[in-house]
């Protein structure tokens, strides 16, 4: 049979799952048991003792590797650094060494910093005073100061020119007056924690600027092979913007002197107004992946539409080498045609393929996907030389073996996740694209077509079923990627056949007239390199259109979509893992029946776990972990699920309502509200409303009828009108579910009749939940002191629970009378992580230690969810479960 079904992977293959299965069980237990479950139970080659006992060990080796890599660092410098901050009342000057550059989208640039040393001012070592702080030597590597633990990741939003122009490479020193922050996520149920992504890459500490912020000094020399990068890429540049464009984007608005002759990059606001210039800035991020130029609606777009896996630099990209190494093949051949007699032309062509496939690799900055593509490349080529039979299987996990031995947090990024699954999906596929879609004969098609126009026809059917088979391995890899494009992007990816169209002009147009662009103008060929990226980039400028044009129709935008369960990851490898060995077979294998029967049992979960809730008569109540906004989620009997307040931030690229707000509530449930309550319409609790309210089916608008500023304002106006809102005041009541449970919500405030004397935070809806009179929690939106007094002068009953702390936890929002009067068995604050207003504040901590009332927090403590569980006809007292434990 020259084209076998798929065989089961290799023993040690196997063992290599277990061993990737432990170190993703450091931060994600359950789900890496799950799998490591499901591997042992459909390999029947492992129910004996001794293959347990090693399996089980390779599992425990790599556990212990991921923990200990990721968990292991020396927090205690953390806390030292923090309490001397808090000290000295200024930030440190913070020196270190840049390992990598990257551009981002919207004019900004992320640097990695190693041996991160922060001097403060009349330090103990005597290194500065509060006289010379900004004056740090510049070399702080021959510093006694104990370096931080891991690199630090610098974003720096809109460089000036001059740095633009020049940006720090690897290799120099970078000083700046900024506190480092530790690198932690968002922590909410179902969502994965970027922090997780950045320690993939050892990094542990964060920082960001704006402009000029901190005072940057960069110092020292860049590396060789910087240099040589930053040649190619500044001539790239030069050759893609021209000299007269980039004067006039930088007329009137360059703050630095940019030396004389120089090519000066477009800003970002000047290239978002020319005709072909993202188009041009995709051509940037597919040679160099540095996205500095492009916008991040672009961006969005290319995500929405499924395709921004085509910006990234990953193993489809190697297409332009393999043509380069087939030419150089196809010459050589046609000088020495022995060359033949000692290696097959394939073999040639894959060693050819090599020294192109590295200097993509150098030129591209080594990103873990690409990096994934080469080492296969490089061990398929000894594969070849050494002449043993292989699969596509085999090179991956030989490639995986390699990669995560070198590096074992690796496991944990996302990109190389990705496309690890991709490569995977095509090697289990290959069975049934043969099936679906056999190779023309073509000898049978020769003789069904004789002459010239025969030959027009065998080329088109050729070319007619390669554009299938590019259609089903995108359909496979959709279907395939499904469950998990939905639980990270809650996107099902409906433009995914755009693929079909965009692929094969990237990788065998695009990128190749790129690279020719790139050559001529390291060869100084200004003209010829610009007429070849111009026409390179014709075809990304109209891709780019088209998305503008379906977003601004509103096609591009996916629905709000039910998150699946992560047992549906593991279920989904288990059934088309069975569909893949039935393949080229007349009977099902034990194996997939196996495989099968696991898949049908762990789909079944995430459906069993949401009637279980939906039945439930519990009441919970979930504080969002949302940054320095709020969101609150209460849930009542019935599945009745109301909305408090969606986050908020003023960033034009984080939307917190569309980022987290939303996939906590489609986390194994329907995008439905029974209402939405804005408290008042300030940006940090109103804004990610909007997203919800746009998506979301909602049954009610509720708020306290005050308008909103600037263009955020105009919006929510808008969806008030749209969604029929409705004011609430003093004395309303609702009633939630049904009548017999005796849950109702009590409106304390705004009191009706006063409205010019409560304004902004203190025209905030202060609202008690209580059951037949029970006060069970308390939301107080941003009221502050006139308010909290106001409410004590009414006499009302504010007996609560739980107090969700007015306006973050702030000084400004804590009155001791007040909660001395609530009596509340728990305090919880919705505030950001180490935010830089000290919340929850100190007289607030102070209270809650004296009144032995616990206090959770968001930033410490990601999502709080408080439940209260049902005892008969009434409700037990409050248990509390955070995120991070």
């Amino acid at each position: 049979m020259r084209h076998p079904p798929l065989q089961a992977p290799l023993l040690w293959q196997t063992y290599l799952g277990f061993w990737i299965a432990g170190i993703t069980a450091a931060p994600w237990p359950l789900p890496s048991l799950c799998c490591a479950l499901l591997l042992f139970f459909a390999d029947a080659r492992l129910w004996r003792a001794a293959r347990t006992a090693l399996a089980a060990l390779c599992l425990l080796a790599g556990f212990l590797t991921g923990y200990w890599q990721l968990y292991g660092c020396p927090w205690p410098a953390l806390l030292a650094t923090e309490e001397q901050t808090r000290q000295t009342g200024q930030p440190p000057r913070v020196c270190g060494i840049v390992r990598d550059m990257q551009g981002l989208p919207d004019n900004r640039l992320r640097l990695l910093l190693s041996d991160v040393r922060p001097t403060y001012a009349d330090s103990k070592d005597g290194l500065t005073s509060a006289s010379n702080a900004a004056a740090i030597p510049p070399d702080a590597a021959n510093s006694t100061v104990r370096p931080l633990p891991g690199k630090l990741a610098w974003t720096w939003e809109a460089p000036t020119a001059a740095i633009a122009l020049s940006p720090p490479l690897p290799g120099q020193t970078v000083c700046l007056t900024r506190r480092p922050m530790p690198a932690q996520g968002f922590a909410n149920e179902g969502q994965t924690d970027w922090g997780l992504w950045l320690a993939a890459q050892g990094v542990r500490w964060r920082m960001w600027t704006l402009g000029n912020q901190g005072e940057p000094r960069i110092s020292g020399q860049p590396t060789l092979s910087a240099r040589w990068r930053e040649s190619l890429r500044q001539d790239f540049v030069g050759a893609l913007f021209p000299a007269q464009e980039a004067a006039q984007t930088h007329a009137g608005g360059a703050d630095e002197t940019i030396a004389a002759g120089a090519s000066a990059p477009p800003s970002h606001n000047q290239l978002a107004q020319g005709k072909l210039t993202q188009g041009k800035a995709i051509l940037l991020a597919l040679l160099f992946g540095d996205r500095q130029y492009l916008n991040q609606q672009t961006l969005n777009n290319f995500a929405s539409a499924t395709l921004v896996h085509s910006l990234a630099l990953s193993g489809q990209h190697l297409t332009v080498a393999g043509l380069v190494g087939l030419l150089c093949v196809l010459a050589a051949a046609r000088v020495r045609p022995g060359i033949y007699l000692c290696r097959p032309r394939a073999v040639w062509a894959l060693l050819a393929t090599l020294p192109p496939a590295l200097a993509y690799l150098w030129l591209g900055d080594a990103p873990a996907s690409l990096l994934r593509a080469a080492v296969m490349l490089l061990l398929l080529a000894v594969y070849f030389l050494r002449g043993r039979p292989h699969t596509t299987l085999d090179v991956l996990c030989a490639a995986l073996l390699c990669i995560s031995v070198a590096s074992p947090l690796s496991m944990l990024d996302t990109g190389l996740q990705l496309s690890v699954l991709c490569v995977a999906v095509i090697g289990v596929s290959l069975p049934w694209l043969r099936v679906l879609a056999p190779e023309p004969d073509p000898a049978a098609l020769k003789r069904r077509n004789g002459g010239f126009g025969g030959h027009v026809n065998q080329r088109l059917r050729r070319g007619a079923w390669a554009l299938t088979r590019i259609f089903l391995v995108s359909l496979g890899i959709q279907i395939a990627l499904l469950p998990l494009n939905m639980l990270l992007f809650n996107n099902m990816g409906h433009w995914f056949w755009l693929n079909v169209l965009w692929l094969p002009v990237a990788d065998m147009l695009v990128l190749p007239a790129s690279v020719l662009g790139l050559l001529l103008s390291a060869l100084g060929l200004d003209l010829a390199a610009r007429a070849v990226l111009d026409m390179a980039a014709l075809p990304c400028q109209w891709l780019t259109d088209c998305l503008a044009w379906l977003a601004g129709a509103n096609l591009l935008q996916p629905p709000a979509l039910l998150r699946p369960h992560w047992t549906a990851l593991p279920a989904f490898a288990a059934l088309l893992g069975a569909l893949a060995l039935k393949a080229g077979r007349a009977d099902l294998p034990r194996a997939a029946q196996r495989l099968l029967l696991a898949g049908a049992l762990l789909l079944c979960v995430g459906p069993a776990l949401r009637t279980a809730e939906r039945l439930s008569d519990h009441v919970r109540l979930d504080v969002l972990d949302v940054g320095q906004s709020q969101a609150l989620l209460l849930r009542l009997p019935g599945h009745v699920r109301l909305l408090l307040d969606g986050g908020g931030s003023a960033s034009p690229r984080f939307d917190p309502g569309q980022a987290l707000v939303a996939p906590a509530l489609t986390y194994n449930d329907a995008p439905h509200l029974a209402a939405v309550l804005n408290t008042h319409p300030d940006l940090d609790h109103m804004g990610g409303l909007l997203h919800i309210l746009r998506v979301f089916r909602v049954d009610h608008l509720l708020d306290n009828g005050r308008e909103g500023k600037g263009s955020w304002g105009e919006q929510w106006r808008a969806a008030r009108t749209v969604h029929h809102s409705r004011a609430l005041v003093r004395g309303d009541v609702l009633t939630l579910g049904k009548p017999s449970l005796g849950l109702r919500l009590e409106v304390l405030h705004p009191p009706i009749g006063e409205w010019d004397a409560w304004q902004g935070n203190d025209a905030s809806v202060v609202a008690r939940l209580t059951q037949h009179g029970r006060g069970l929690a308390l939301f107080l939106g941003d009221a502050e002191r006139p308010v909290l007094r106001r409410l004590l002068d009414n006499g009302d009953d504010l007996r609560a629970e739980v107090v969700v702390a007015p306006h973050h936890g702030s000084a400004t929002g804590f009155l001791p009378e007040f909660y001395a009067a609530a009596q509340p068995d728990l305090v919880v604050a919705s505030c950001g992580f180490e935010n830089r207003y000290g919340y929850p504040s100190q007289p607030l901590r102070e209270w809650c230690a004296a009144a032995n009332a616990p206090l959770y927090y968001t930033g410490r403590d990601g999502a709080v969810r408080i439940i209260w569980p049902a005892r008969g006809g009434s409700l037990g007292p409050p248990a509390v479960h955070s995120a991070r434990p």
